[in-house]
């Protein structure tokens, strides 16, 4: 038997940052309303965070998922503040500037000081001196399409464009890995990384642009994370009132059924007026199948890989020649399967006790996915061989451990904001349902909590008004 639809019950599909962020913004517009809405949210998992999962092993605080997240939404900080979280917001060590990229053998820093990056050799003459002239390429005008799908180019060719091809392999190439674990030739500029292309668009030239964001003493945005993990912060937005939240409940069908909606869960049938999906886009495609085929298809086409992150802890004797830093990334054909590694107890505080060394490698992608599907054992022992050739660090650990993420970072193909157009065009009609997560309008864990946040808003705003 279905229960009977509540009035004004808003039904939210995964409890990941996104689904939690639409729940307490949906709580925050009823409260401003001084009205009543039901908002219930469905966690397939035994506990709240999705992809962003902390965990206490040996003395070390370890993150599975996401390690931390940009400072760069004001709905993000509101959140924030509304948890009672401000004060547990930790900013990165200052060795955390430090960054480096694994190119021809050795590691070399990604220097923000113009001379040392010169000296540092990931471009050579002609490629810095091809850099040095950005300023003077032409700024792409719409409808150019060399080198494009349609009119949006991919992520290399726009580096390519404005930097030269060396900047394009050696410095983009890389830094994509660490953000999308992808192929910076099928990830669209406009999609990825579209303060690049706005940067374009308003100065003619992302060096231009940049100094103008220092003349106007504009920071970019700030890497953070939580004093005591980054879960932390669903897990306090799942305790705050008005927000029901139920886990070990798999959403397996959402229906229309009249003005409203039936969500079908592992538990039972539950009414809605209104329902958010903040799922994984495989299983985002089959909740949107039965509300709309056509959208359900777009989002079949999103590639979504497998990752695997493997954590190593060593004492810190057997790190002393490693200099304090973010971690450092790895250019493709350098014979090095892992994508990057994270210095975990030199970027955040309180990630080990005084003498331990934690590392996070990060395996698999779109550039290599059947990394992520080698043993644990094996995973491990690669782990160790690369380190030891990369970093040289050459030690037993003190501790080990691999997660894995099926269905990890969204893939925003060339064509993609075409594609997202036709996914709202086919949703938009269907007054009540909304589409939250990281398929369409940004992989990073702030982006992510403010579109689920504007859709919580909207959702709420139709049923209150």
């Amino acid at each position: 038997m279905s229960e009977p639809p509540a009035a004004g019950r808003l039904v939210v599909v995964g409890g990941g940052p996104s689904g939690l962020a639409a729940a307490w913004k949906a709580s925050v517009e009823a409260d401003r309303a001084a009205a009543s809405l039901e908002i219930v949210v469905l966690e397939a998992d035994d506990q709240v965070g999705g992809k962003v999962r902390t965990e206490q092993a040996a003395d070390l605080l370890i993150e599975t998922g996401p390690q931390g997240f940009l400072d760069d939404q004001p709905v993000l900080r509101e959140m924030i503040d509304a948890c009672g979280l401000k004060d547990d917001v930790l900013a990165p060590e200052p060795a955390a500037n430090r960054r480096y990229i694994y190119r021809g053998g050795r590691l070399r820093e990604l220097s923000r000081s113009p001379l040392a990056f010169a000296r540092s050799g990931l471009l050579g003459p002609l490629g810095l001196a091809r850099l040095a002239m950005e300023p003077l390429v032409r700024n792409r005008q719409d409808g150019d399409t060399e080198g494009v799908a349609g009119e949006d180019e991919s992520l290399f060719d726009f580096a390519a464009r404005r930097m030269g091809r060396q900047a394009a392999l050696r410095l983009i190439s890389p830094v994509v890995l660490g953000i999308f674990a992808g192929d910076a030739r099928k990830l669209s500029a406009a999609a990825a990384f579209p303060r690049l292309v706005a940067m374009e668009r308003a100065y003619g030239s992302l060096f231009k642009a940049m100094r103008a964001g220092r003349r106007r003493g504009t920071p970019p945005p700030g890497h953070r994370t939580f004093l005591h993990g980054i879960q932390s912060l669903p897990q306090a937005v799942a305790a705050l009132p008005g927000i029901e939240v139920r886990c070990n409940q798999r959403v397996t069908a959402v229906e229309r059924r009249g003005s409203g909606f039936t969500v079908t869960s592992s538990a039972a049938d539950l009414g809605a007026d209104a329902v958010v999906v903040a799922a994984d886009v495989p299983a985002a495609a089959d909740l949107v199948d039965s509300v709309s085929a056509a959208a359900a298809d777009e989002l079949r086409q999103i590639e979504s890989p497998p990752m695997a992150v493997v954590h190593t802890a060593f004492e810190t004797a057997a790190t002393a020649h490693i200099e304090p830093a973010y971690g450092f990334l790895v250019a493709r054909g350098e014979g090095i399967r892992m994508l990057g590694c994270q210095y975990e107890t030199a970027t955040f505080r309180g990630r080990g006790p005084a003498g331990s060394f934690l590392t996070r490698s990060l395996f698999g992608g779109s550039v290599d996915p059947e990394a992520a599907g080698v043993g644990d054992a094996q995973l491990v022992e690669l782990t160790l061989r690369e380190l030891r050739r990369t970093a040289g660090i050459d030690a037993n650990p003190t501790y080990t451990s691999v997660a894995r993420w099926p269905h990890a970072i969204p893939q925003y193909a060339p064509g993609h904001p075409q594609r997202v157009a036709r996914i709202e065009a086919a949703l938009d009609p269907i007054a009540g349902f909304h589409l939250a997560g990281n398929a369409l309008h940004g992989v990073g864990l702030s982006r992510a909590i403010a579109v689920g946040a504007d859709r919580g808003e909207k959702a709420a705003r139709l049923l209150l008004n």
